[in-house]
């Protein structure tokens, strides 16, 4: 088991990684003219040479099977795309892999050195708008879903599959009884297809779909593939405005999603890829607006901890802005999210289809995290001998008293009014 040290999340090709030891190396390839009876010599700089990138990277238990897959992976003599958890996206190769592994312990570690291809510019992570991109990329995927869907109908059916995609349907009527002249193979998948939609729009039919939802506002055309896609669509935010009920955690509802989607699924048992690719985009849009509301409570508790929480009668003036995510939950859902993104991406890969949009949304979902984990205050741990309450630690360690809330949070403390032992708090 190697020893615990704070990790990063990166990804290398398609495989997400936790990552440790990061190493950036920038090297100058410095020319030293040296002359006879002078000292010292004459430098000439002639710019940086390729920047090389070192990391550790883990398999363990349920992942130790994939890190034969990252192997036969970098095999391919093709650049490969990291994503660095302080620069971003970079181009390069992969020059040595060193690969240490227990099958007993079922525990691979991995040493990595890459070299970026021609330099770019080494500058910190943009700021992502999580939601906006989020929603963005769920727009275009919608798109991606229905022009995957209308392959797979041609696949499945051939020319005629064509004819069948480019018919216009009326949205009120049944979708069976609007073909005609079908053959019997055709007439079996459309079958199949009316189904489909049937089952989705009776679920959860009384809940009613947001008139300013982001799906409302996207035109699925009126041919076959829209059809399905929408009435999916509409059947997946159903099920998020079932879960998301009032004092949920984002934690806890997206986890939810997940269960209640993978149910809906199995219950239907057709079109499995379609269903599930749709899920996993209403779950990154999901977490990009549990993390945007997430952030702005943040800044509301940073804003309330320097103010005042009592008047000078001794009465309480603060108001309650929620609690912040701790970066367990924000690591967990991440990886719930990217789990489910990564399982359609792997899907349309197999049907020889790059599903751009997907690959957007776990990049940005990662990013913002990246980020937020940088920017928020740092935690260390300090032993408390004698029980003290949770403000006055705050106030012994130079914090505001108010940060006791959010200390209550991260240390999981059942009296605040009796705490001792180990704690941790944020540093100054």
């Amino acid at each position: 088991m190697p020893e615990w040290k704070e990790t990063y999340s990166a990804q290398l090709g398609p495989f997400a990684l936790d990552i440790q030891d990061i190493e950036d190396a920038f090297e100058k390839s410095i020319v030293k003219h040296e002359f006879p009876y002078r000292d010292g010599a004459l430098l000439e700089d002639m710019g940086q040479k390729a920047r090389t990138i070192k990391f550790r990277c883990f398999f363990m238990n349920e992942t130790y099977l994939l890190h034969y897959d990252l192997i036969n992976y970098l095999e391919s003599k093709d650049l490969f795309e990291l994503v660095h958890p302080k620069y971003g996206l970079i181009q390069g190769a992969v020059e040595t892999m060193n690969v240490r592994h227990d099958d007993r312990l079922e525990t691979a570690e991995i040493d990595i050195t890459f070299i970026e291809n021609l330099r770019g510019k080494a500058e910190p992570l943009p700021y992502v708008q999580v939601e906006k991109s989020i929603e963005e990329a769920v727009a275009s995927g919608q798109e991606e879903q229905m022009e995957f869907f209308e392959e797979a109908v041609i696949s499945e059916l051939g020319p005629e599959g064509m004819d069948i995609v480019a018919e216009e349907l009326v949205p009120e009527e049944g979708i069976l009884e609007q073909f005609t002249g079908l053959s019997p193979a055709g007439r079996a998948y459309i079958k199949r297809v009316d189904a489909y939609v049937r089952t989705l729009e009776a679920e959860l039919i009384e809940i009613a779909n947001p008139a300013n939802g982001l799906i409302s506002a996207i035109d699925y055309g009126t041919n076959l593939p829209g059809r399905v896609i929408g009435a999916l669509a509409r059947t997946v935010e159903r099920y998020a405005v079932l879960y998301n009920t009032a004092g949920n955690a984002p934690t806890r509802f997206l986890s939810s999603l997940d269960a209640g989607l993978t149910e809906l699924d199995e219950s239907i048992g057709d079109f499995s890829e379609q269903t599930r690719m749709a899920g996993a985009q209403r779950l990154a849009l999901e977490a990009a607006y549990a993390y945007q509301e997430d952030e702005g409570t943040y800044n509301n508790l940073k804003r309330i901890e320097g103010q005042k929480s009592f008047d000078e009668e001794g009465n309480y003036i603060g108001s309650p802005v929620g609690q912040c995510m701790s970066v367990n939950d924000l690591e967990s859902t991440l990886a719930l999210v990217r789990a489910a993104l990564q399982e359609s991406i792997e899907t349309g890969r197999a049907n020889n289809t790059e599903l751009q949009s997907l690959k957007d949304m776990a990049l940005a979902l990662l990013t913002h995290v990246n980020k937020i984990k940088v920017e928020r205050e740092k935690i260390t741990e300090v032993e408390i001998d004698n029980e003290l309450p949770l403000h006055l630690i705050c106030l012994k360690y130079g914090l505001p008293y108010n940060t006791a809330e959010r200390l209550l949070l991260i240390n999981g403390v059942k009296q605040p009014s009796f705490v001792k032992g180990a704690v941790k708090i944020y540093a100054r």
